[in-house]
């Protein structure tokens, strides 16, 4: 800490002494199991009093009534969000018993400490303290003994000479090769874990704190604390400033550490924080982004966005706090007044889909830093992307986000998070136009299929053994890094969701084998050797994978060294199905609306205007999402899946919005499954579409996969309503298209019309069947043919025009097939 806040810290850490008393035997030491004490999966979510005493100067802040007040505000406002922890800062003890451990204050808590603790576990959240580094200089002066021990006192474990142990030279230096210093440790560990605490914030961590270097050096008091609070499953987070350098070890012993200075303006009574202590945090999130990951996370300090007349930001630096936050998986704590929050700030931190990108756990990263207009983005690993658009500049600007530049090839969808809106599907990117100073936009941002690029460095990539990562390179690696490893029997691993995956890597003549396992199946074994080097080698590729969740593996069996440059994994399409799609069945009233012009897919909807009128959709796959338009005429729907009451969804707005997803579920078992939405309330209720998530895999006609033979043409832009809009046709006969594909079945869609006639359609060149495709009337997206019951394996399916004027179509892969 910094500024008058190391004068408030030496007075409330001041401590009186006890009269001393009898100890008992040394016990074992504990071996640290790092971070690994089964916390930090996720980044916690709760409030801190720091903010708060800063800013209420001489008034205490953390009495036993402030506490419970804060708990209770947390639990009436915040918890059902996530937030569970009440932190409570420095000042909390008022002196030390006879062995030199902390006693609470009285004065603070008047009923005892254990009241405070025992009401904030009845709300059911967590409470946590301060400590810091080092042994009190009045303990040391007394030679107090070390409880649990027979020999031990405090001048056995000081540092010769004495030497301080904290930035504000408070205590003295702990001598960690006399076990009696673990001893000590384990007793106040102990004692703290018997009251119920469950979060320890160490402050004064040093190299950092102001020390970026080695003259006061507290990674063994970091390493002993989580030693000793491992055993009782009490989180430990560091603090403050912490030095980079030494991130390896911080990762290796605690939950948490804060990157930067206070984030305080420290200034009494006027503001919490300011801009330019927010906006500091940007080079330090690109700094650290990749050591966050599950067990440890980057602390950006409280998160005081909650009451605009208190936090010293405008509502557009707030917003762009809590997406910094989010986006960077930082813990999300606040330092605000919990009994005085403003309706805006209530906005920003119970927003859910925002607290889900802090919670994913997949810290961000920005395309570039050279300007002020900032783009920032997480690959999620399954075809979905967090990207959040920054302008940090002082004038309006266009900030861009390129598909390119995130790894994306191909269209995709985008979602604002922060209004719960879907703005379209964009090819190449998107643009957020004239965005005000110091404001930002949140996005969901899901490709419709293609190309997804993973670098080396992204931090769904788990890495096993001693891997380090070089850069700035220039030997031409995609963005000029890798990740590489000596040991034989090191290995990474990535889970994605997809149908296939390639893996790059540079050869060289310093390399040699690597075994590649699929689902914990070995693959086979690749060279990477070379006589010399070549970069951006793909030395692996899996495709034909079931359109699901899978994992690659690959692991170092020879040569010096082992590279990882870069991952690109396929994303199936998602079958679309339009409200016309024979397959919904419509119960009650329900009229159709063409021709729109309001940006409704293929421009269309079904409406009903009367209560408990339902559709009904059977689908096969893992999930399917729910798009329709919001608008002021539109009210709730009551969704059900497979006859299971699932929840009610508002398609209410003040203005009309197109192409809206109101539900989503994912994750249900591989196959047959139905929704049924049920009109509640409002004047109308319209469905637009239906996007299933199956391992079926739809692809256009333009699909590069699929051989043309003959004198085919592309007509796009057609508006008849055709799969993307487009078929690909011919007007002779004995002209054909060809697709091989892996999976037990196929089905062919086109169109019919009666411009068209007969097709003969052949699997693994054997005549199956001559289909008809013509109809009196134009009839767009119709199966044409479809076969099941394949044997699992590779195969091809052929069409040849028959006779008739025009053939169209495109294929769509039925049920369980994967290619």
């Amino acid at each position: 800490m910094f500024n008058f806040s190391s004068k408030l810290r030496i007075l409330l850490l001041t401590i009186a002494l006890l009269a001393a008393q009898a100890g008992i035997a040394i016990p074992q030491a504990q071996v640290a199991s790092a971070a690994i004490n089964g916390l930090g999966q996720k980044p916690y979510m709760g409030w801190s009093s720091y903010s708060m005493q800063v800013y209420s100067g001489s008034t205490p802040f953390i009495t036993a009534a402030q506490i419970k007040a804060q708990s209770d505000a947390m639990h009436a406002t915040l918890q059902s969000h996530g937030y569970e922890y009440i932190n409570i800062d420095a000042g909390w003890n008022g002196s030390m018993d006879g062995y030199g451990r902390p006693v609470p204050s009285t004065t603070l808590y008047p009923n005892g400490f254990q009241d405070v603790i025992d009401y904030v576990h009845n709300n059911g959240q967590k409470i946590g303290i301060y400590l810091i580094p080092g042994l009190s200089k009045d303990a040391y002066n007394a030679n107090l003994p070390i409880y649990g021990t027979t020999s031990c006192h405090m001048q056995d474990i000081a540092v010769q000479p004495l030497t301080t142990s904290d930035y504000w030279n408070i205590g003295y230096k702990i001598n960690f090769s006399n076990p009696c210093a673990q001893s000590y440790i384990n007793s106040i560990a102990d004692l703290i874990a018997s009251w119920g605490i469950d979060f320890v914030k160490f402050d004064s961590v040093t190299p950092g704190s102001g020390h970026n270097d080695t003259s006061i050096d507290a990674r063994d008091d970091v390493k002993a604390w989580a030693t000793a609070l491992a055993p009782h499953g009490i989180w430990f987070e560091l603090s403050w400033a912490l030095d980079h350098s030494y991130v390896d070890y911080w990762k290796k012993y605690a939950n948490g550490w804060r990157v930067d200075w206070d984030v305080e303006a420290y200034q009494p009574g006027v503001k919490l924080t300011e801009w330019n202590n927010i906006a500091r945090l940007f080079p330090d999130a690109e700094v650290w982004w990749r050591d966050a990951r599950p067990g440890g996370w980057n602390d950006f300090d409280s998160l005081n966005v909650g009451n605009g007349a208190m936090d010293g930001l405008t509502q557009d630096e707030r917003r762009t706090a809590m997406t910094l936050w989010s986006m960077s998986s930082a813990q999300l704590y606040t330092g605000n007044d919990l009994t005085n929050l403003d309706s805006f700030g209530i906005g920003l931190l119970t927003n859910d889909e925002v607290i889900a990108v802090n919670q994913a756990g997949r810290p961000a990263h920005p395309v570039s830093t050279a300007t002020n207009q900032q783009v920032w983005y997480a690959n999620n690993g399954d075809g979905s992307y967090t990207v959040a658009l920054f302008n940090l500049g002082s004038a309006a600007a266009t900030v861009t986000a390129n598909w390119s530049d995130i790894g994306l090839y191909g269209s995709a969808t985008v979602r604002d998070l922060w209004t719960h809106s879907d703005l379209g599907t964009y090819a190449t990117g998107y643009s957020s136009v004239n965005l005000a100073p110091h404001a930002s936009r949140m996005l969901r941002v899901v490709s419709n299929g293609g190309a997804n690029v993973v670098n080396d460095d992204d931090t769904g990539i788990s890495y096993t053994g001693s891997w380090q990562r070089s850069w700035n390179r220039g030997l031409g690696d995609f963005k000029d890094d890798v990740h590489y490893t000596q040991t034989n029997g090191d290995y990474f691993e990535f889970a994605f969701n997809g149908t296939g995956i390639d893996l790059y890597t540079e050869k060289d003549s310093s390399q040699g084998n690597v075994d590649i396992y699929v689902d914990g199946v070995l693959k086979q074994t690749v060279s990477t050797y070379n006589a010399t080097r070549q970069t951006q080698q793909k030395v692996y590729s899996a495709s034909g994978l079931a359109n699901g969740v899978h994992t690659l593996k690959a692991v170092k069996k020879t040569g010096t060294y082992m590279l990882l440059d870069k991952l690109s994994y396929n994303i199936a399409a998602p079958i679309e199905v339009n409200d016309t799609d024979a397959s919904i069945t419509y119960s009650g009233s329900w009229s159709t609306s063409t021709a729109r012009g309001f940006g409704d897919y293929h421009d269309d909807v079904h409406y009903t205007m009367t209560n408990n009128d339902y559709f009904q959709y059977a689908f096969n796959g893992t999930g399917v999402d729910l798009v329709t338009e919001k608008d002021s005429s539109q009210g709730n729907i009551d969704i059900y899946v497979d006859g299971v009451f699932k929840q009610t969804v508002s398609t209410y707005n003040a203005t009309r919005l197109a192409q809206q997803t109101v539900y989503s579920i994912r994750g249900l078992t591989s196959g047959s499954h139905t929704i049924k939405g049920v009109k509640k309330s409002g004047t109308y209720m319209l469905l637009d579409k239906l996007s299933v998530r199956s391992s079926r895999i739809q692809l256009n006609n333009t699909d590069a996969g699929i051989t043309y033979s003959g004198s085919w043409s592309l007509s796009a832009s057609r508006g008849y309503g055709d799969y993307n809009d487009d078929v690909q046709f011919t007007a002779a006969n004995n002209d054909y298209m060809q697709y091989t594909f892996n999976g037990t079945g196929i089905e062919l869609l086109g169109e019919k019309a009666s411009d068209q006639g007969n097709i003969d359609i052949y699997i693994d060149n054997v005549l199956q069947t001559t289909v008809n495709t013509y109809n009196a009337t134009r009839l767009v997206n119709q199966p044409i043919y479809s076969t099941s019951g394949l044997a699992a394996g590779t195969h091809t399916i052929k069409a040849v025009k028959k006779d008739g004027h025009v053939h169209a179509g495109g294929f769509a892969a039925r049920d369980g097939v994967t290619y």
